[in-house]
């Protein structure tokens, strides 16, 4: 009886592991073939594992005739005691729930959650897993998740970017904020589209020169590198056109007193 047990046993977990990848291959073929992606393969996996394993659990347990009920009775005052206890994981599990359906953040999504920056990994049934920008693999908690400030950094297919530029006083204005602009038409990692625009904010007069904010939007794949070189374009046309940039110089007088 003993061995008959274990191998229906072995048997359901087995069924169980070979569902779960029938069912998410089937998904991913569906989905492939409406021309479509899953936003959230992680979740989803986990969501369908959970509910099959759990079915097996149930069913592993009627073949051992196990009944939990004389157990949870006989807890008594020590269920209120659980209760408080599992009051957290509860919480952190409906509101992981209201985080998948109303789709607050989904995998791969670049995003801020109450000042942790970083990617979506996996909305798990307890925790959010947030990869970090410099490598870290943060979970936070579903409560806070879905009762936290969520800044979201790329809502649309651009972002806009900015930095800022110095030139000295001896320049022509007109000319910069020309050559500025004449930097951004000319860069092609530089979005150019009727929905967005570039453009050229003057900021401050400043103790060493006179600073113009550029403003531009680029394409998620190209952050970085349209940052670059966009700012190395315009160091290249300011030197063709002797527009200098300055540097702090510090003027050092020795006064000698007999």
């Amino acid at each position: 009886m003993l061995y008959i047990n274990l191998f229906w046993s072995l048997l359901v977990i087995f069924l169980c592991f070979l569902s779960h990848n029938l069912i998410m291959r089937a998904i991913n073929r569906t989905v492939s073939h409406v021309g479509k992606e899953i936003k959230a393969p992680k979740t989803i996996s986990m969501i369908i594992g959970f509910l099959i394993y759990g079915f097996g659990i149930a069913i592993i347990m009627s073949i051992w005739n196990i009944n939990l009920m004389p157990y949870l009775t006989g807890l008594g005052i020590s269920g209120v005691v659980l209760g408080l206890a599992f009051q957290e994981p509860l919480t952190n599990f409906l509101s992981g729930v209201l985080v998948l359906v109303t789709r607050k953040v989904f995998e791969g999504e670049a995003l801020d959650i109450d000042g942790i920056s970083g990617v979506v990994d996996m909305v798990e049934m307890n925790h959010t897993r947030i990869k970090t920008f410099d490598g870290k693999m943060v979970l936070i908690p579903n409560r806070k998740v879905w009762s936290g400030t969520v800044t979201k950094f790329w809502p649309g297919p651009y972002r806009r970017v900015s930095f800022d530029v110095s030139v000295d006083y001896s320049s022509d204005l007109e000319k910069v904020i020309s050559l500025l602009r004449r930097a951004l038409e000319e860069e092609d990692l530089v979005v150019k589209d009727e929905s967005v625009s570039n453009i050229v904010v003057f900021k401050e007069y400043g103790s060493s020169g006179i600073t113009y904010t550029v403003y531009f939007w680029v394409d998620r794949e190209n952050y970085f590198n349209a940052i670059n070189a966009l700012s190395a374009r315009i160091k290249k046309i300011f030197e063709e056109n002797n527009i200098s940039i300055p540097y702090m110089i510090v003027d050092l007088r020795v006064s000698q007193k007999n």
